[in-house]
């Protein structure tokens, strides 16, 4: 049906024309093919799927209804729709309607541009923060929440600029630019304390019956595996200020099971019932041996640190023989601290560093600018800063509003150091600061600068970049490649990596659902990590390697350390650390879809649906857009009983006629991936509940086969991947399309298209290596205009 792509209520088709544009006569081959195989039924009598197209407009120039003549043209090109054969006149109006829809997106990018007026994202104003003041304060959560579109939270479109977001941030400008100043001016606060075990674990033996800190034992803190929260808290850890935090740990496995160490979680907190948030600082895996493990941690004052183990596939101590001390006498297993150093450290710059990002070319004394000619001085210093935020050139004239009002204050109170904050302020309160200035038509050296650079580092260009574009030699081809290769192989492309895997694959979701701890015991918070872990090192070696991206689908390796291998029952990988794993093709891995992290993000916590699923992998892999549901269909949900199969429900659901088109193509990829369960183990049966609802039993057997729209039949994800994989071309389209939709800031439009085949047909020769891609998108013209 049409109206499972166009959706009733996006479809406004009584013949008016938008005030945007007026209506154009269409084609007479459009017409002639809608005329004998498409009016019979979406005629304004019948309105088969709420579509009527005698009655609809044909207004290019308005972007909706763009939209909805692309959504046709898509339909009929896919084979589905008209729904029988191949109908008379089909590669015409294909051919024509291709013409037309092309040359109205290319005149409406010529006039408007790709891009509307594209501001930094918070992960981006921070870093953008970081860079310029030299300070390392984490601000991303002291700002809102970005919009995501196509879950992107870049995306032009999708950036309302509201007064309370205009407030927080200038809040934040201002929390930064004091933080800026007092590194600058003032001697930086020094903490550092070295703890030993015994004033770790606090004279545990008096205290255990009220208090869960780490047990005195051998000259050791013994933190236990038990389920009592806040066990291992070390109340001599807490901090006095709030600030980063260097960790140096030494610590050994206490009592731990042959051959395996004990994977043990640090947090930060309050540590206490009356504030039982706690924050992620890092794991190691605690081995027989004393080892030393260092961890840079943002604590907040008055806050200390909870050290325990995190694998809850160990046997755990009962809790009463945790609180009474008497655990480690009967075998208990846990994680034995020797020492503890804290040190206070600044990630930003030192006072040195801070002093020549604010006030270079001054000198500080007694917390006070040293100026002989002041008004001068004020006037170079907001210039420099002015076009370090900007992101390019500025002149005098250009930024005479600022330098005015820092002048007015340098007048009145003859403090240099208030004039320039004043006049910082003013620069970062700037639209030019928070937006990107890009001009209709190509890219400026300055912009291009900063497109690329935001795109792999999500910050603002480096010294290099900006010299060559003040140079106007960034634009050429052979200089522009040489960048890319230099920004991913700087450490601070990890940025692109977290940041375009977070959106694309969902992966900032990992904490939207728990885990039912009754079906899914063995998860834990070093497992989840270890997850994310595995994700970012997949895509850094398909592109460090120029890996083909049909490994997306399937692939011979994984990235796993020891933790991830125990649950995914692979053998032979020992130690904390992710590596490259070779595998055999029987451990049902290989590729993101068996990945851990996938898996949850796809999951609900207690079941798992191949309508989410599905979605997923229709959208993320396969560039296939799936509308939301009808209002009036109610969810599928899934019986954690095990009464009903998720199969039987859906046969049923499916059977209605609206829900049929979109879950022909939904559910064959969630069945494939059935034989994974909430947390991405592999499974043959599902987990149900007892009758006790305390424990878990194995429920029906899991039936991953299915056949897709067309009819193609398969067993499980290999069949599936293989399927899938006859088509590599459309993978490596799917992956150049998220990268320039991250890269640009802007969906990909009608007129990309044609561009997007040549691209594809050159990363050809690299069997579409993931770096390869990437050095199309940046030399692309949609990259490299508006």
């Amino acid at each position: 049906m049409w109206l499972s792509v166009i959706g009733a209520k996006s479809l406004s088709v009584e013949g008016a024309a938008e005030p945007s544009g007026s209506p154009v006569e269409l084609p007479s081959s459009v017409i002639q093919f809608f005329d004998e195989h498409c009016y019979d039924c979406h005629n304004s009598d019948d309105r088969e799927g709420e579509l009527d197209l005698e009655s609809l407009s044909f207004s290019p120039a308005d972007r909706s209804d763009l939209k909805r003549w692309i959504l046709i043209h898509d339909r009929v090109k896919a084979h589905e729709m008209p729904p029988r054969g191949e109908p008379e006149g089909r590669k015409a109006f294909l051919e024509t309607l291709e013409e037309t829809l092309h040359q109205a997106s290319v005149s409406h990018q010529r006039s408007k541009g790709r891009v509307r007026s594209r501001r930094l994202n918070r992960i981006e104003f921070e870093n953008t923060l970081h860079d310029l003041l030299g300070i390392d304060l984490p601000i991303v959560d002291l700002l809102p929440e970005d919009v995501t579109q196509e879950g992107f939270s870049n995306v032009a479109e999708a950036q309302p600029v509201s007064y309370h977001l205009l407030e927080k941030y200038l809040d934040v400008v201002d929390l930064s630019l004091e933080e800026a100043f007092r590194r600058a001016t003032e001697p930086k606060p020094e903490f550092k304390r070295h703890l030993k075990a015994r004033v770790l674990a606090d004279d545990f033996s008096v205290k255990a019956r009220r208090d869960r800190r780490p047990i005195f034992r051998d000259g050791y803190a013994v933190a236990m595996a038990c389920n009592n929260n806040y066990h291992g808290r070390m109340d001599a850890t807490t901090v006095p200020e709030t600030g980063w935090y260097r960790l140096k740990i030494k610590a050994k496995a206490f009592n731990p099971p042959p051959g395996r160490g004990v994977w043990t979680q640090i947090r930060s907190g309050v540590c206490a019932a009356k504030a039982p948030r706690l924050f992620w600082v890092g794991h190691f895996l605690a081995e027989r041996e004393l080892k030393e493990f260092v961890f840079d941690a943002w604590m907040i004052k008055g806050h200390r640190l909870e050290i325990r183990p995190g694998d809850r596939t160990l046997k755990l101590a009962p809790g009463p023989s945790v609180n009474n001390g008497t655990a480690v006498n009967r075998g208990g297993i846990g994680t034995a601290i020797q020492s503890i150093e804290i040190e206070r450290i600044y990630r930003g710059n030192d006072r040195e560093r801070s002093t020549s990002n604010v006030f270079p070319s001054l000198k500080v004394k007694d917390g006070g600018l040293v100026s002989q000619e002041a008004a001068k001085d004020m006037e170079a210093l907001l210039m420099a800063f002015a076009e370090r935020a900007f992101r390019r050139p500025v002149s005098a004239e250009s930024i005479h509003s600022y330098l005015s009002l820092a002048e007015h204050i340098l007048d009145e109170t003859g403090s240099l150091r208030e004039a320039l904050f004043v006049g910082y302020r003013a620069v970062l309160s700037s639209p030019r600061f928070l937006f990107f200035r890009e001009d209709l038509g190509g890219l400026d050296e300055f912009a291009l600068a900063s497109r690329l650079s935001y795109f792999l580092w999500s910050r603002a260009p480096d010294e290099e970049l900006w010299n060559l574009a003040r140079e106007r030699r960034l634009s050429e081809p052979e200089v522009l490649a040489d960048q890319v290769d230099r920004l991913l192989g700087d450490a601070r492309s990890a940025a692109f990596v977290q940041n375009f895997s977070d959106h694309w694959l969902d992966l900032k979701d990992i904490d939207f659902t728990t885990p039912d701890s009754k079906l899914y015991p063995e998860f834990d918070n070093v497992l989840k990590h270890s997850m994310l872990e595995e994700t970012r090192a997949f895509l850094r070696e398909l592109i460090d390697q120029n890996e083909s991206v049909t490994n997306l689908i399937d692939s011979d390796f994984a990235m796993l350390n020891e933790r991830l291998a125990k649950h995914y029952r692979i053998e032979g990988v020992k130690g904390p650390g992710i590596r490259r794993v070779a595998l055999t093709g029987n451990e049902h891995r290989g590729g993101i879809l068996t990945h851990g992290s996938v898996l949850k993000v796809t999951a609900n916590g207690t079941t798992t649906s191949p309508i989410i699923r599905g979605v997923w992998v229709l959208e993320k892999m396969l560039a296939q857009h799936v509308p939301p549901p009808p209002d009036d269909v109610p969810a599928v949900e899934p019986d954690i009983r095990g009464a009903v199969s998720i199969r039987d429900q859906l046969e049923k659901h499916r059977s209605t006629k609206s829900c049929m088109a979109c879950h022909k193509k939904i559910d064959p990829p969630g069945f494939a991936l059935e034989n994974f369960d909430v947390i991405g183990g592999w499974r043959k049966n599902y987990r149900t509940l007892k009758e006790s609802g305390k424990r878990w039993d194995k429920g029906p057997r899991v039936d991953s086969s299915y056949q897709m729209a067309d009819g193609r039949v398969f067993e499980g994800l290999e069949g599936f991947r293989r399927i899938v994989l006859q088509d590599p071309q459309a993978l490596a389209r799917n992956v150049l399309e998220k990268l320039l939709v991250y890269s640009t800031g802007a969906s990909i439009e009608f007129a990309d298209r044609r561009e997007i085949d040549v691209m594809l047909s050159r990363a050809t020769s690299t069997d579409f290596g993931f770096r390869s891609l990437i050095h199309e998108v940046v030399q692309s013209q949609v990259f490299r205009k508006k």
